[in-house]
């Protein structure tokens, strides 16, 4: 699988007329090498696969990373390693990730690399090619998604008044792990009442109340590969809050109805937007309609009125309106789904 991945890398390289891509972004580099920590830098030329990290990820890459790489371990700075393997391998013009080098970084790099190498920026080239998921990752994401949906199911009898935002959070991280997540895909949510109103609150030792919504936006992660669900509850009976609850749903709905390959990004934004906005609510849904999700949580496509880009078979993208009234509450409902061959399939 790596070496498919960076075949697709070096064609790119090579319709681009660029010698080589230095890899830096963490999950880029576990995409095309298998490596799981961080730290760790991937050298791509036409003809070489380089490693580069520490001591410390000596035996760790051994064991680990795709046996086409050749791992070298930094002795005196990864400026002058990089240097030095550029001039073996005769790169005179080497690409970089921006989001992923400091502008420090980029400055000791400039400076190491011999006077005849350019070094450019590259577009999110391995971003894109992880926008499409393979069979085994796909199986991955499922794993995750399933956790999550049994956590929740087996948190749901405490969701009840007097327990604390706290006390659920600890608990449904507890039920991740037992039931197979190595680690919370990230800072599990619990906001209750008026901190539902805040689309990324932070979970406090609030207790919850009778009569108010309780948001809970979590994700787990099987072999790297992450899940991301929100599911809204409600602590007894607020009518006002339940209406909100059946428009959102409605507005996922039409989103997802709409999922096919080929269908433009911001038609499926617009049309959650637009059952909002005939209720005169659309202006407390102030975030995009969803992200992909993969090795990381939070990655390409980005799911909102601004994206042009049409769906492609294989993606596999969140799809999570909400409404966030301040000072009072909110409701947000988050599924995963995937793009299949004529429609879509909610995970």
């Amino acid at each position: 699988m790596s070496n498919l991945r960076v075949n697709k890398l070096r064609a790119y390289l090579k319709k681009s007329n660029i010698d080589a891509m230095m890899i830096a972004c963490p999950a880029n580099v576990r995409y095309l090498s298998g490596f799981t920590s961080a730290e760790s830098w991937l050298l791509i030329s036409a003809k070489q696969n380089v490693f580069i990290s520490d001591f410390r990820y000596k035996l760790q890459a051994q064991q680990e990373i795709d046996k086409s790489y050749q791992i070298e371990m930094v002795t005196t700075s990864v400026y002058a390693l990089l240097a030095e393997l550029c001039k073996k391998l005769k790169i005179k013009l080497i690409c970089f990730e921006p989001d992923h080098i400091t502008y420090n970084q980029y400055s000791r790099i400039k400076v190491a690399l011999l006077p005849e190498t350019r070094i450019i920026t590259a577009q999110n080239f391995v971003e894109q090619l992880r926008m499409i998921k393979s069979p085994e990752e796909i199986a991955l994401i499922r794993q995750a998604v399933k956790i999550v949906k049994k956590s929740l199911n087996q948190l749901k009898p405490l969701i009840k008044p007097g327990i604390s935002e706290r006390a659920l959070k600890t608990k449904l991280e507890l039920l991740l792990i037992d039931n197979g997540s190595t680690q919370p895909a990230f800072d599990t949510i619990v906001a209750s009442g008026p901190n539902a109103a805040m689309p990324h609150a932070v979970t406090t030792e609030r207790k919850i109340k009778n009569n108010e919504p309780i948001i809970i936006d979590v994700g787990a992660t099987v072999q790297g590969y992450k899940s991301d669900l929100t599911r809204t509850f409600f602590s007894g009976k607020i009518s006002q809050y339940i209406e909100y609850y059946k428009l959102v749903a409605t507005a996922q709905d039409r989103a997802i109805s709409l999922i096919r390959p080929q269908v433009k990004i911001e038609k499926i934004d617009f049309a959650a937007r637009e059952v909002l906005k005939a209720a005169d609510l659309d202006k407390y849904f102030g975030h995009s309609l969803g992200h992909g999700v993969g090795l990381e949580v939070h990655e390409a496509p980005n799911i909102s009125n601004k994206n042009s880009m049409r769906l492609k078979k294989s993606m596999v993208f969140t799809v999570e309106p909400g409404i966030y009234i301040p000072d009072s509450g909110g409701i947000r409902i988050e599924d995963m789904v995937l793009v299949t061959n004529k429609g879509c399939e909610i995970l």
